[in-house]
């Protein structure tokens, strides 16, 4: 027979009048068993017990749950329970909280940082080692806390800490001048003429300095590339013996810091990988805090929370959320497993918080609120969702509003700027998911118009950057959601097109009228109507090129979501009027609409063998060619690493990794990648020979050492200051960058260690690539970045075979296997040259579309775009176009040429 439950001694409290009536209510339907009620509830006859004896406050959840079985009101008893947990001894809310929830831990929570004391020592150890330190890891890993509760907190040095911005010289000179006690306008005019200034103001804000740069990744995001370049240049120079330099970046950003060969110089040995936090880790993160705010946590909850996050990399900002949360609806001084299910756990609890601050805000309020949350997003293209800081008075946004959302912890207001507490909130709160969803392309369309905007202001508001055609119409659609400045960049672009409309009318009922005058007179002056029907005809051609580039501007962008329609309106222009954008526009989209994936995506665009990004184990897999089609071969363990080099016969490969540097693998067998061993103390692979036999290295010391596989030796060249170093195919010879003054010298050497001689004097600093049949790639990263490509087949009178400047830091090169043509690809601009007459065969204007790694046979080029789908561009325009007319086209011919007859777009049909 079941015991009877024993009755409650009074009911003179709040809490015991609680359980009082939750009995009651259980009698109101015939008092079932506890047995019974767990059938109804889920819970256990011994919960169901505990929590109808009066002595503790039971959780949400179980009350819900009995209420919910016995027929009552879960809305009234939520209500109540939320009332009784607020009065419970305990919550003392002058207690501070001691997790900082979104918010990163800052060098006074120090002694609230838990979990990470074992990295902290391996950071600690290296800035004192290295003058130049990288932290990479996902976002949500701890970096900024490990920072600054870190780094910053244990570190005897002077800390200056600070993040990109799009505005990198303002932020550095701002933190500067707080400790040099100068005028912040007078060293960024300083450091603004010269980036190696940097060295000078930070010996003078300091005997001993640790430059900490935080989420370095907005060199990518927000900079443009003037910034850019000269942020990296700053920072390479600047570190040194009493000035430390440690930059933090998201891990998918590693690729683009190893496109600047000052970064790779700085991070060689000198980078720290901040991965998921062990089980102990975890369990003294959650429970250190609370014990030293004198709480205690229950194990279960540990064990759960642990079980809940372990191994994952981006949890930790929702752990100290959900704690944080916890602390607030404690019951006494124990955080619970109860009470982690009440917020909702890891999961929901970050959402429950951002939905219940929105749905407390009036209508106009929740309007704002949505424009300022995409405001403050970067959309990804083939990368993550970004968050994005923005200057306070570029917000139109009440200080109410964003005062209400800092308090909730889901924006951080700077000093002068806004941004998202953390990238966490992109993913977990499905309401910004949504809106982030639902308004991609204009958020797409905004950012553009940013950078556009800071383009036209850089450059004096020179009207030549102003939009135009559908851009500036897209941008006039979206005039409610524009800053000041923006605004004034559209107002400019749209008085600059009625002003051309205009000067295109007068101009056009002139020539009316001079050709109405002529016609007249014809009679008399037969000669003249010739040069009416020329002006006519004049005016008629500029009518159509303007409304060919107008068309084509908008093909261009359309070419991301509808590529086979940008193909169609981009020869519809080409065929009103041949113009060069036309022409590029028409050859891009072609390539786009018959782009391919495979896997997750294409690492470089396949040869002999196709690589692809394996999600799974952050590595990459291979493919071999099945017939016509790929099928999957083995695996390569090559997280946090790319491809630097492949031989060209394709089987074998060097690997730059964050870790160990380089290494080696032999790809003959597809199915078992095998990784060749390297002696010790050989440094970074650099180059390798045509069957990946002969090696070329660049060692710490910055000297210039090849190897032979099998060898037990390293030779390593009488040569010092070496910049890069590349194996000629043919295995004869090495060719090396090394510092000469303020220049690279370009030097061939044999292989056996002889000095052949000079090739070419380049700015410093410079790296080496070699091409088939005596082609050599020089690349000068100095300002801005040029590339030249000579015919070293006679080294005594080396031939240039073509040039490129002003390229940005996306450029790359591709030689033909046969040695006939050569591509340069950066983000403006794809090249291809004829090597034997220098001429060049294909100029594409390709901005915005992000295409990059390309890979060349003969004149067709295949690139990446940024989701790491290959496009296959063909430089023959006559081809492009027979495979374009090979689809259905259709086209608004009124909308986009209005007042024109309609040309013929296949004329073969």
């Amino acid at each position: 027979m079941p015991r009877q439950e024993r009755p409650l001694e009074s009911e003179e409290t709040p809490l015991l009048r609680f359980a009082g009536d939750l009995r009651r209510l259980r009698r109101r339907v015939g008092l079932p068993s506890y047995r019974e009620l767990g059938k109804r509830t889920s819970y256990s006859a011994a919960a169901l017990s505990e929590a109808l004896s009066g002595r503790r406050l039971p959780s949400l959840a179980i009350t819900a749950a009995i209420v919910r079985a016995c027929d009552g009101d879960p809305d009234e008893w939520t209500e109540r329970w939320r009332q009784l947990a607020a009065a419970q001894p305990g919550a003392d809310e002058d207690v501070p909280v001691p997790y900082v929830g979104l918010a990163t831990y800052q060098a006074g929570d120090a002694d609230r940082f838990f979990g990470r004391e074992a990295l902290t020592d391996t950071l600690l150890t290296l800035v004192g080692e290295r003058p130049f330190v990288g932290i990479f890891g996902a976002s949500g890993a701890g970096k900024s806390s490990l920072l600054r509760a870190g780094l910053v907190a244990r570190s005897s040095r002077t800390a200056l800490v600070l993040t990109p911005g799009a505005d990198p010289v303002t932020e550095l000179a701002v933190a500067i001048a707080t400790l040099a006690d100068e005028p912040a306008d007078r060293i960024r005019t300083d450091l603004a003429a010269d980036p190696q200034a940097l060295r000078g103001w930070l010996a003078k804000a300091a005997a001993d300095v640790l430059l900490v740069v935080d989420q370095f990744e907005e060199v990518f995001t927000l900079c443009d590339e003037a910034a850019r370049l000269w942020l990296i240049r700053a920072l390479t120079t600047a570190a040194g013996p009493h000035s430390r330099v440690v930059v933090s970046v998201r891990a998918d950003f590693y690729g683009h810091c190893a496109r600047h060969p000052e970064l790779v110089t700085a991070l060689h040995r000198a980078q720290v990988l901040v991965g998921p936090m062990t089980t102990e880790e975890l369990r003294s993160a959650v429970a250190g805090p609370a014990a030293r705010a004198g709480a205690t946590i229950e194990t279960a909850l540990v064990a759960r929370l642990v079980s809940d996050v372990s191994g994952q990399p981006a949890v930790l900002p929702l752990v100290s959320h959900t704690l944080a949360e916890m602390w607030r609806r404690r019951r006494g001084v124990t955080l619970t497993l109860a009470g982690y299910e009440d917020v909702g756990g890891i999961e929901h609890a970050l959402a429950r918080t951002a939905e219940h601050t929105f749905e407390q805000l009036t209508e106009v309020d929740r309007g704002a609120a949505r424009l300022l949350f995409l405001c403050l997003v970067v959309p990804g293209d083939g990368t993550a969702d970004t968050k994005r800081r923005v200057r306070r008075t570029d917000l139109n946004v009440p200080d109410a509003l964003l005062d209400r959302l800092a308090a909730a912890r889901l924006i951080t207001i700077d000093r002068d700027s806004v941004t998202l507490t953390h990238e966490a909130l992109l993913q977990a709160w499905p309401r910004l998911a949504g809106w982030i969803a639902d308004d991609r392309d204009d958020l797409r369309a905004l950012h553009r118009l940013t950078e556009a905007t800071a383009i036209w202001e850089t450059h004096g508001h020179d009207p030549d950057t102003l939009y135009r055609g559908t851009r500036l119409d897209q941008a006039a659609r979206l005039r409610d959601r524009l800053n000041p400045r923006e605004r004034a960049f559209l107002e400019a672009g749209l008085a600059a097109e009625d002003a051309r409309v205009r000067a295109d009318q007068r101009t056009t009922r002139r020539l009316r009228h001079l050709a109405a005058g002529l016609t007249a007179l014809t009679v008399l002056l037969a000669g003249t109507a010739i040069v009416a029907r020329a002006a006519q005809y004049k005016a008629g051609r500029q009518r159509n090129e303007a409304l060919s580039l107008r068309a084509s501007d908008a093909a261009r962008d359309l070419i991301a979501s509808r590529p086979a329609d940008a193909a169609a309106l981009a020869l519809a222009a080409y065929r009103l009027a041949p113009t060069t954008e036309a022409r590029d526009v028409l050859v891009l989209a072609h390539a786009a609409a018959g782009a391919t994936t495979l896997g997750h995506g294409y690492a470089q665009p396949p040869g002999r063998y196709a690589v692809t990004y394996d999600i799974g184990t952050q590595g990459e897999q291979l493919w071999q060619r099945n017939a016509a089609a790929w099928r999957p071969a083995g695996r390569l363990p090559a997280a946090n690493g790319y491809l630097h080099r492949n031989s060209l016969d394709e089987r074998r490969a060097i690997y730059w990794t964050g870790e160990t540097g380089s290494s080696l693998w032999d790809l003959t067998d597809l199915e078992r990648p095998r990784r060749i061993e390297v002696p010790a103390g050989l440094g970074r692979l650099d180059g390798m020979d045509r069957t990946g036999s002969l090696l070329s290295a660049r060692g710490a010391d910055n000297t210039a050492q090849v190897w032979r596989v099998g060898d037990r030796s390293i030779r390593t060249l009488p040569v010092r200051d070496v910049s890069g170093t590349t194996v000629l195919p043919d295995g004869t010879g090495i060719v090396l960058s090394r510092r000469d003054g303020d220049r690279d010298a370009i030097d061939l050497w044999t292989a056996d260690g002889r000095r052949v001689g000079t090739l070419l004097h380049v700015p410093h600093p410079a790296v080496v690539q070699a091409g088939p049949v005596g082609l050599i790639a020089v690349t000068s990263y100095a300002g801005t970045i040029g590339m030249t490509v000579l015919d070293a087949t006679d080294p005594r009178n080396p031939r240039t075979v073509a040039q490129a400047g002003g390229l940005d830091e996306t450029a790359d090169i591709a030689f033909d296997p046969a040695g006939r043509t050569v591509a340069v690809v950066d983000g403006a601009e794809a090249r291809i040259w004829d090597v034997a007459t220098r001429r060049n065969l294909l100029r594409l204007r390709t901005q915005g579309l992000r295409l990059t790694t390309p890979r060349l046979s003969g004149g067709d080029l295949a690139v990446l775009d940024g989701k790491s789908t290959m496009w296959r561009i063909d430089a023959d325009l006559a081809a492009v176009i027979r495979q374009t007319c090979a689809r259905s086209l259709t086209v608004d011919w009124s909308r986009y040429f209005p007042d024109t007859k309609p040309k013929e777009l296949c004329s073969s049909r």
